[in-house]
């Protein structure tokens, strides 16, 4: 099975899986979530708003759509309990604090330059990614379903989705897109050279037959 039927296949695969994911997951209320991709693509910083909760679980989606823990780092708890409030780890990837209103800051890594945003209850999403990466060509990066994607002026994309528990972002770098042109153009080059005999043997003029002569 070539690449993209793999993908596909996944894709589909992980959104059968989500009914089941968020029936299962911690019930978090989230208004909003922000995801800004770091310079170079290979991590992300992630601001998750929570209404009237005391603890949030970090998930994030496996290959076959299963709920699996999201490694993060730098967590920050702030909003009526203050900037840097309290909290403590629950367990391996849950932060437990004091009820309210609170932002959950983290950062975490992406795989491949493939950014899967798992959410157990619809949310507003925003990815922003740097100036240099983007989603626009279609051979190179993919946007999960609904997503409104905008280029700005000062060279970042912003991608955004409303009420949704996933979203998926594969970006790609100028290198990942030259190399693309250049690997295009020269099988362009080769079906010209196969084909330029064939294309000039159908433009010759078939030989004469001459009549039959006569009795």
């Amino acid at each position: 099975m070539s690449t993209p039927d793999r993908d596909r296949g996944h894709r589909a695969c992980l959104a059968l899986c989500l009914a089941l994911i968020i029936a299962l997951a911690v019930p978090v209320s989230a208004l909003d979530a922000t995801f800004e991709v770091l310079p170079g693509g290979e991590a992300y910083q992630g601001a998750v708003t929570l209404v009237n909760e005391s603890e949030y679980s970090f998930w994030k989606p496996g290959y076959l759509g299963e709920t699996v823990s999201l490694e993060v780092r730098n967590v920050t708890v702030s909003g009526e309990c203050g900037t840097n409030c309290t909290y403590s780890w629950k367990d391996k990837n849950t932060v437990s604090f004091q009820q309210g209103n609170v932002t959950v800051g983290y950062e975490a890594d992406v795989e491949a330059r493939d950014l899967q945003i798992l959410m157990t209850e619809p949310s507003n999403i925003t990815v922003t990614l740097p100036e240099g990466l983007s989603v626009s060509n279609p051979l190179l990066g993919w946007t999960s379903t609904g997503a409104a994607v905008t280029e700005e002026e000062n060279g970042t994309t912003t991608i955004q989705w409303e009420k949704t528990v996933f979203a998926e972002a594969r970006y790609y770098d100028p290198g990942q897109e030259r190399l693309l042109y250049i690997f295009g153009s020269i099988w362009l080059t080769v079906a010209v050279v196969l084909l330029f005999p064939y294309l000039l043997l159908r433009r010759q003029k078939p030989p004469e037959i001459p009549p039959p002569e006569g009795p």
